[in-house]
């Protein structure tokens, strides 16, 4: 019912990769990638991407959730997870 992730991108990032506003993107890496729509905004700052944790793998492009960017390790304080900070890449993706 929530519909898809928001990747949250900032305008310069944005403009160099061809994305506008409500547009498909995917997010990946070396580990994987989740897709979601576009939200063109300077709420994030250039070279940051932004999005939030909570939807289910079972979206209709047969993506992932935004854990499949995560490593499954834990961190070396506490044990702590290793999900909030990601290198990643994001394109436009051409739906049909």
């Amino acid at each position: 019912r929530e519909g898809l992730p928001v990747v949250i991108i900032h305008p310069k990032d944005a403009e160099a990769r061809g994305i506008a506003e409500g547009d498909a993107v995917s997010v990946f890496n070396d580990r994987g990638r989740f897709d979601g729509d576009a939200m063109v905004s300077d709420d994030t700052i250039a070279g940051v991407v932004v999005s939030y944790l909570g939807h289910w793998a079972n979206d209709a492009r047969k993506g992932s959730s935004v854990n499949a960017i995560s490593a499954s390790r834990s961190a070396d304080l506490g044990r702590a997870p290793t999900y909030s900070d990601n290198l990643v890449e994001v394109q436009k993706i051409s739906l049909g």
